[in-house]
């Protein structure tokens, strides 16, 4: 059995014959590994399939992010200037408007019929046809409200919760339907398991669990079923301290849910155990960062631990993770998977 069937088995709740492990985000990491700036891999979705094929045959996890690093293109294709000339995760420079007023400014064709972002799509597919018998691919993309954020900033997002509601949400749902027209292209490859979204603006440390329940979790959930409905599995993501709205991730029901450090898996557990894969939660900057091989194993340890019973849960790090990360401090969090034997 390889490690997609053991990830298969733990996102549907089934007793794995050992602990699955996976290794999420890391698109610099990748970049940098392959020594190929986003630059020089943007305009060739052979390059761009290349990095990831490249990172899963030095680490071999069981579950890979497909995009990691490439979720700023879609705005940046939107009229957001981009920098992308490094190993480093290509930046936003700005936004594509300046206010609610320029909402019909927005022309989603303009993302959708660009040319490299088609060759994104293609490189997802090029993964697919290369390890997806091998390990469980889930291309990833910023949620609707981290999208709209992107679009025109964060604190005007956040001002707008509360100053202009009813614009917020139209342009939440233009995000939406641009995330689910570049998702279902992607998704229609028969070696491409799901869809992953990433949430980093709805983080606990950012907004009111009343802001999530309003602003979030009806698009969050709306993209979740049209995953479904397409018979693939849905995977999601959400930065920081998401403890408070534990149950409202049971409601929007991912098939998994990626969580940091900051929450307790005791927690996690009480609220999704039995229902809703959990995926974590090693931080990304302790000793996975900076410490010994040795550290990393430790700290899985205790991440298995408290998670109790391995029925329902993937072992990986928590967020996104620095370049700088030392291969053998990943290979040491993979080499877990053989500890749980």
């Amino acid at each position: 059995m390889n490690g997609k069937n053991i990830a298969r088995m733990a996102i549907e709740q089934k007793r794995p014959p050992r602990l699955p492990v996976a290794l999420i985000a890391g698109g610099e990491w990748y970049a940098q590994t392959a020594g190929l700036t986003f630059s020089q891999i943007i305009n060739n979705p052979e390059l761009i399939a290349q990095i990831y094929i490249n990172g899963f045959q030095k680490v071999g996890q069981d579950l890979l992010w497909t995009g990691a690093g490439l979720l700023n293109y879609p705005v940046h294709f939107l009229g957001c200037p981009i920098v992308e000339d490094s190993f480093s995760t290509p930046a936003l420079k700005g936004s594509v408007i300046s206010s609610l007023d320029d909402l019909p400014l927005l022309q989603m064709e303009r993302v959708t019929q660009n040319s490299t972002m088609q060759g994104i799509i293609q490189a997802h597919h090029l993964v697919a046809d290369a390890i997806g018998k091998s390990t469980l691919i889930m291309p990833t993309l910023w949620g609707p409200f981290t999208t709209a954020s992107r679009i025109i900033g964060v604190e005007p997002v956040m001002m707008a919760t509360v100053m202009d509601p009813d614009r917020l949400a139209k342009l939440i749902a233009f995000s939406t339907e641009l995330i689910w027209t570049l998702a279902e292209q992607m998704l229609d490859h028969p070696e491409i398991a799901g869809l992953n979204i990433s949430e980093p603006v709805a983080s606990g440390d950012l907004i009111s669990p009343a802001a999530f329940q309003g602003f979030v979790k009806p698009y969050l959930k709306e993209i979740i079923t049209r995953t479904k409905k397409l018979n693939k599995l849905s995977g999601l993501h959400i930065c920081g301290n998401t403890t408070r709205i534990l149950k409202d991730v049971l409601d929007i029901r991912p098939d998994c849910y990626s969580l940091e450090a900051k929450v307790n898996l005791q927690d996690a557990r009480q609220v999704l155990g039995g229902k809703v894969c959990v995926l974590g939660n090693l931080s990304p900057t302790g000793s996975f960062l900076s410490g010994q091989p040795a550290d990393v194993l430790q700290e899985a340890g205790e991440c298995t631990k408290t998670w109790g019973d391995p029925v329902g849960y993937i072992l990986a790090n928590g967020c996104d993770f620095p370049k700088e990360v030392p291969l053998e401090n990943i290979k040491a969090l993979m080499s877990f998977q053989q500890a749980m034997l």
